[in-house]
């Protein structure tokens, strides 16, 4: 989106200072609205579709153009001056700092590189800019960095690749991309790849290019201050998951957990390309158009990727990758997932980083690398693993490393196999599919950005358990950890390098697959919902605490040990504190009027798991005395099963005076007094011992249940570590799987790989037969059946056992000579039947260069044996013809050699036989006699009989008059002339 405009930035000509002020001010007060910024690539041919174009592009159409084009160093006219004689809006030349202005052209100045930033060009020279051989790509990359939805990539006639990088980089900020139709283009090796990207949403001649344009970028969806309000947003976001509805039947993908605004962007795009009005129509549009659900889920799965994206960021990761390879043992294989890898570019770069570290460590056995490469999108899976880009690479691929880790191939690169043989990829859902474990790096750059906030809060822990200790994470410049910083060590902030560090128990256990994350509306709804619960129960929980407090009696939740869980109400009558350690007891803490029948009461409560009822049981208060009923109850068959509870029911004060003894009946109660009171103190330590025991089985009981408690925890520990190692076997699994999947494809490869072959061979008429090492035979052709006679279970047997029709006795001899000094041989045969055919004998090599075999084919050449024949009995006729000729006669074919002369011939021209063996008579002409007058006669001789006279001064001879007439044969079956008769006769000067 264009920035405000601040004074001085604008440059307009033809305006006074005065107005400039003018509209610095107006443009202060109210905020300049965004235009779309149309990114124009070409070359120098395709000056004819810019007029076209132009010509068809109203002048108010409120949009900016830049155009980008591969210019001659030595062009010296101004493309600006061109451009203007087809538009009526200013067409300038761009200069450095510039702000780009609607309704205006701006020209990439010659030798420099162009980009965009915050509405601004900026020029940098060739000398300057590590793109500078992929300008279409630079400008193109900056501007979707910085218009996002408000940029256009238009792509015109041009040779190579320029343009397809950037074109991706437009559509991943949704953007909108149109190429010029191939057809109409002058050059289309541009147009075609970008259309070979997928991404093209128009394929048009350039004169219908700016009605579409025009369509597009005004529907009223893609403008936020127009858009139809008629809909409410609940009743889109209805519509939308409508949408995603059809789309999960149809494709079987689930996008309800991506992020709405970028999902509701991605259908605003098609919405306006199909030029539909709203949602609803473009919801009944997909459930009748099964391709557009393919382009929409296409679009929704746009990853832009490209080698070393952010150079600097994979800087920093190559040395930290340096490190950990460095410390990694040998024998422990170094494991590398790239979540998210599109096309692979990313997944190739981190493989070559891999390589170069090794190389730079260069132990002699160095750990082996598994680097599995996953997305969703099959189709770039599939472009991946062939590991073929365009030649565009060379923009971020250094050239040393093109050498290293590329071969050419037509006008792009192709991965070496070492490179692609490290690399597994397959088809991953990171929503359902297990991740991978044991990770010591995890790279997953621009995949949460499109995700919402809930299922990035699970995704981060599980990267957390799949990564090792000290692993590492590689996350793309705008994504962050968020809230998990106790899991990870930030190594890098701006380029998001992150370090596994332990973190609280709990945090790193598996999570379980499919995640699920309610939708917003369902949380919303769950809410208020709780909300009016909360507010219902609040009423209930007020009146139950003043009842509780207030009018229900003491009670206490003790445990079987005595310990004071809960007390409800105030029960300070009945208990009191003793001296010493501060405990929470029942035991400690209650009355002596109560301790001994209390303790009694709650043993036999948990030994019977019943209830007993202490009646009326008398408790001193000061002078007076006061009664109490104790309730002693098990409880069971609730959420406090096993606990005990106790309620004190407080009867009041005793209405019965103490009673007063008189001095009559005294000595009788003293001794009735002394008597019980002896009882009471055996009764008191019988009952003492009895706690005591009980303590100490307490004590017992206590230790036997840390043990017990130490023996669960262990099993807990135990089951934990089993659950682990289950999640682990699944994350197992799914890598079998994806290897699995990878042999599979593979082995349709080499499937149709051989079909292909099998068809080659059959389809030709040369006979050939692969041997191994030891001549046994390994596969041949239905044609060598007229040489050998093999039958299919000849295969596995030596080609010594097979009988031949044609007389070699050395063949065997001469194939293990071939195969010891690798070098070929072409040998003449003849079968049995009169046939002649040309044996090559060779060396078999492997892709990895070992020589396993030799192959032998066989040409038949009979018809050529027979012509051979023919012409060597013809030579033999003329030579012997010509020698008859008593005048200087010379024997030519069809190219002009020399097959015979006469003695005559040489006598004359005093020169020796061997002189002109093997030597055109041009060479006679031109190098010895030095002269071209027999050009002209020498051409027309092979249509026609001719003569023709020259003078020349001959060397050995001097200077001479000499009069050369031709006859020309035929061949009877051709009618085509192949030797001529040359004679001369010497006349007056």
């Amino acid at each position: 989106m264009a920035k405000k405009q601040v004074a001085g930035e604008r440059k307009t000509e033809g305006k006074s200072a005065g107005s400039k002020k003018t509209s610095v001010a107006k443009q202060e007060i109210t905020k300049p609205r965004a235009f779309p910024i149309i990114g124009m690539g070409g070359s120098a041919g395709s000056f004819k579709a810019f007029e076209k174009f132009f010509t068809h592009m109203p002048a108010d159409c409120g949009m900016a153009f830049i155009i980008v084009i591969h210019l001659d160093p030595q062009h010296k006219a101004r493309v600006a001056d061109l451009i203007q004689n087809y538009t009526r809006m200013p067409v300038i030349e761009a200069e450095n700092g510039i702000l780009v202005e609607q309704g205006h052209v701006y020209i990439i100045p010659p030798h420099k590189d162009i980009s965009i930033h915050y509405g601004k060009l900026v020029t940098v020279d060739f000398g300057e800019s590590k793109n500078r051989h992929m300008t279409i790509d630079y400008f193109l990359q900056s501007l979707a960095d910085d218009q996002w939805n408000n940029a256009v990539a238009i792509i015109f006639s041009g040779m190579g690749t320029d343009g397809e990088t950037g074109l991706r980089m437009v559509k991943e900020k949704l953007g909108m991309a149109m190429v010029q139709d191939p057809d109409s283009a002058e050059y289309s090796s541009m147009p075609r790849s970008a259309i070979n990207t997928g991404l093209a949403d128009y394929v048009l001649p350039p004169e219908e290019m700016p009605l579409k344009l025009i369509q597009y970028l005004n529907h009223p969806v893609l403008n936020e201050n127009a858009r139809d309000l008629a809909i409410s947003e609940t009743k889109t976001n209805q519509v939308i998951q409508n949408i995603l509805l059809q789309l999960r039947s149809s494709v079987g993908h689930d996008f309800s957990l991506y992020k709405k605004s970028t999902i509701r962007r991605r259908i605003d795009r098609r919405i306006a390309f199909n030029q539909l009005p709203d949602y609803v129509q473009y919801a009944n549009f997909l459930k009748d158009n099964s391709q557009e659900i393919e382009i929409l889920f296409n679009e929704l799965l746009i990853g832009v990727t490209k080698f070393f994206r952010d150079k600097e960021a994979f800087e920093i990761l190559q040395k930290k990758l340096l490190d950990l390879l460095s410390q990694k043992p040998a024998d422990e294989p170094v494991r590398i997932w790239v979540a998210g890898c599109s096309t692979g570019e990313e997944a190739y770069s981190i493989a070559i980083l891999v390589m170069e570290c090794q190389e730079q460590i260069n132990r002699k056995h160095q750990a082996k690398v598994q680097i599995f490469a996953t997305d969703l999108d099959i189709k770039a899976i599939e472009h991946a693993r062939q590991g073929i880009y365009y030649g565009n690479i060379t923009a971020d691929v250094s050239p040393e490393r093109i050498e290293r880790f590329f071969i050419r191939n037509n006008d792009g690169f192709s991965a070496k196999k070492e490179l692609r043989e490290m690399i597994v990829f397959a088809q991953h859902n990171l929503i359902k599919d297990a991740p991978f474990t044991r990770l010591d790096l995890l790279c997953c750059r621009n995949v949460m950005i499109y995700l919402t906030n809930d299922l990035q809060k699970k995704i981060l822990p599980l990267f957390h358990y799949s990564l090792m200790p000290k692993g590492l994470m590689f996350m793309g410049p705008a994504e962050t950890i968020g809230s998990f910083g106790s899991l990870f060590k930030t190594i890098d902030g701006k380029w998001k390098l992150f370090e596994k560090q332990e973190a609280v128990a709990g945090t790193g256990k598996m999570i379980d697959f499919p995640f699920n994350v309610s939708n917003p509306a369902g949380r919303l709804f769950k809410n208020e919902t709780m909300q009016k619960s909360l507010k219902k129960n609040d009423l209930s929980d007020i009146f139950g605490k003043i009842l509780i407090e207030n009018y229900t009696p003491a009670a206490l939740l003790i445990n079987e040990k005595g310990d004071i869980l809960y007390i409800n109400g105030k029960p300070g009558k009945f208990l009191e504190l003793s001296s010493g350690e501060g405990v929470m007891n029942i035991h400690r803490m209650a009355r002596e009027e109560l301790k001994y029948a209390l303790g009694n009461a709650i043993r036999q409560v948990f030994i019977h798991k019943g209830q007993i009822t202490l009646p009326e049981i008398k408790l001193t208060d000061g002078l007076q005395g006061r009664l109490v009923n104790v309730e002693v109850s098990y409880l069971e068959g609730t959420a406090l099963n096993g606990l005990v509870i106790i309620v004190f029911n407080d009867l009041g004060l005793s209405k019965k005076p103490a009673p007063r003894l008189s001095k009559k009946n005294l000595s009788i109660t003293d001794g009735q007094a002394e008597e019980l009171q002896k009882e009471l103190i055996y009764t008191k330590q019988q009952l003492q011992t009895t706690i005591e025991q009980m303590e100490t089985s307490m004590e017992e009981l206590k230790s036997t249940n840390e043990e017990l408690q130490s023996t669960n925890e262990e099993l807990q520990s135990t089951n934990e570590e089993s659950l682990t190692t289950k999640e682990e076997m699944q994350s197992l699994n799914e890598e079998l799987m994806t290897i699995n999947m990878q042999y599979q494809v593979k082995a349709e490869e080499l499937t149709q790989l051989n079909n292909d072959m099998k068809n080659l061979l059959d389809s030709t008429e040369t006979g050939t037969i692969f041997l191994d090492n030891q001549l046994n035979i390994l596969r041949f052709t239905p044609q060598i059946k007229k040489l050998f006679n093999v039958i299919p279970g000849d295969v596995g047997r030596s080609i010594n056992h097979v009988v031949s029709n044609f007389n070699y006795p050395a063949v065997e001899q001469d194939i293990m000579e071939v195969i010891e000094k690798l070098t070929g041989k072409e040998i003449e045969v003849k079968t049995n039947k009169g046939e002649w055919y040309n044996l090559r004998i060779m060396p078999y090599r492997t892709l990895d260069n070992f020589i396993s075999g030799a192959v032998l084919t066989f040409d038949r050449i009979t018809f050529l044996k027979a012509m051979q024949t023919r012409l060597n009995i013809l030579q033999k006729y003329t030579s012997t013809a010509i020698q008859q000729i008593n005048e200087p006669a010379i024997l030519l074919d069809n190219e002009s050699l020399i097959v015979s002369v006469n003695s005559a011939f040489l006598t004359y021209f005093k020169l020796k036989e061997n002189d002109i063996q093997k030597l055109s008579f041009n060479e006679l002409l031109r190098h010895r006699w030095q002269t071209d007058k027999l050009d002209m006669f020498l051409k027309n001789s092979l249509h026609k009989n001719s003569s023709v006279s020259i003078v020349h001064d001959f060397p050995s001879i001097g200077l001479k008059k000499l009069v050369f007439s031709s006859d020309t044969f035929k061949d009877v079956e051709t009618a085509e002339a192949y030797l001529m008769l040359l004679t001369l006769k010497e006349g007056k000067i």
